[in-house]
């Protein structure tokens, strides 16, 4: 079953539910830091709130093919930066997020829609993607980034 969080619920800090819904508003306001990063031209926010950790671990969709052009994995605040300025460094660029789902085993999915413009063609694009956030001690350690939501789903041992 997948359970999406749009609010606040009261319920003990020591239940397996508490912490799931504490990891899920954890990772909510690091998009939102993000996303307020972003427009400040600042997309490594996130690591200076202590959300994230400073060493936290982005990693490149593992599917063949879908990441062309990207390392596979890359590493704190300087080299998220680096992923973000290679991954939208030819177009005007948003990202919306859609839905965060407690993924259980201190882990978070979200659910994002992203809109691209070229800069030099002005051709758009638009496609569904998904991060797997992984949780330790109320921070994020790793983020995996998936261009097709279904196979995070299948990475997260949910289906819908």
């Amino acid at each position: 079953m997948i359970a999406a969080f749009h609010g606040k619920r009261n319920v003990s800090r020591d239940t397996p539910e508490a912490v799931s819904e504490e990891n899920v508003e954890i990772v909510r306001r690091g998009i939102d830091e993000f996303q307020a990063g972003l427009a400040r031209g600042d997309p490594g926010v996130i690591f200076d709130s202590g959300i994230v950790a400073p060493d936290a671990e982005w990693i490149s969709d593992p599917n063949p093919g879908t990441a062309v052009g990207l390392r596979p994995v890359y590493r704190g605040r300087e080299g998220f930066v680096e992923f973000m300025g290679t991954w939208i460094e030819d177009f005007d660029w948003s990202i919306e997020l859609e839905r965060l789902i407690d993924a259980g085993d201190d882990r978070v999915l979200a659910l994002f829609h992203q809109r691209a413009t070229g800069k030099a063609s002005g051709a758009t694009v638009e496609m569904h993607m998904a991060l797997l956030y992984e949780l330790e001690n109320g921070r994020v350690i790793r983020m995996r980034n998936f261009l097709d939501p279904a196979h995070a789903l299948e990475a997260a041992g949910l289906s819908e």
